[in-house]
């Protein structure tokens, strides 16, 4: 076990010397904030145009207004060209006590800056194997704020 967790501490550094991605989602009743590091990105600039991609996996958390929080871990690709911004996700989230919510998001915005990005969320977690009557279901819209550094 102390192998593995030394050949990870040495294997993230490479990853996060790349631009990682911070995200910060305000939801009607959550606000959510996630941190991705890169498996891959590509950047092209030619005369004043950019196009960059960026396929990564990280971690977040959401915070309900009510008080409660739920875990998050994501894997994403996300594409700004120019002015547009694109992103499609696929979210597990795990709040305490209950099972995961799992399921696609897909982001859709304007790129203000290379580096930011501002953006319109819609996600939609399921918990497919739930029993009984417990909520099976979160379909959330949002407005998320995507910087990379």
């Amino acid at each position: 076990m102390r192998r593995i967790l030394c050949l990870l501490a040495l294997a993230l550094p490479p990853l996060a010397a790349q631009s990682a991605l911070v995200s910060v989602i305000r939801q009607p009743k959550a606000t959510a904030a996630e941190f991705t590091v890169p498996i891959t990105e590509f950047q092209v600039r030619k005369q004043g145009d950019f196009a960059h991609l960026h396929l990564g996996i990280g971690l977040g958390v959401r915070h309900w207004d009510d008080g409660d929080n739920a875990l998050r871990f994501v894997a994403d690709a996300n594409a700004t060209a120019n002015s547009l911004f694109l992103g499609f996700g696929a979210v597990i989230e795990v709040p305490p006590g209950e099972g995961a919510f799992l399921g696609p998001r897909l982001r859709v915005g304007w790129a203000f800056h290379p580096s930011w990005a501002l953006s319109l969320e819609g996600e939609h977690l399921e918990r497919p194997f739930s029993p009984g009557l417990s909520v099976r279901r979160r379909s959330n819209l949002g407005i998320t704020l995507t910087t990379r550094f």
